[in-house]
């Protein structure tokens, strides 16, 4: 049997745990609409001036909206570490 007193156990909260899940899972809405729209374009638009144009501001309106919850999440992952070593 290994000897346990050398392993590091690390704690996690449940509640970080809980919501950095959730954060992830706002991130793949987002992604997937996104992609949704960029489909969507890519079907219905003919000009391919006017296509590249249309996916360029559907990209940047999906950077934009992600971006505050891949910064949560960060957050989120930094408080995590802190714990784990605290405890």
């Amino acid at each position: 049997m290994p000897n346990m007193s050398h392993q590091t156990y690390r704690m996690y909260s449940p509640s970080l745990d809980a919501m950095m899940r959730e954060v992830l899972h706002t991130l793949g809405d987002i992604d997937f609409a996104a992609e949704v729209e960029l489909e969507k374009v890519e079907v219905s638009a003919r000009d391919p001036k006017l296509n590249e144009h249309l996916k360029s501001k559907i990209r940047a309106a999906h950077w934009e909206r992600r971006q505050p919850y891949v910064d949560l999440l960060e957050t989120l992952r930094r408080q995590q570490h802190r714990q784990s070593f605290a405890a």
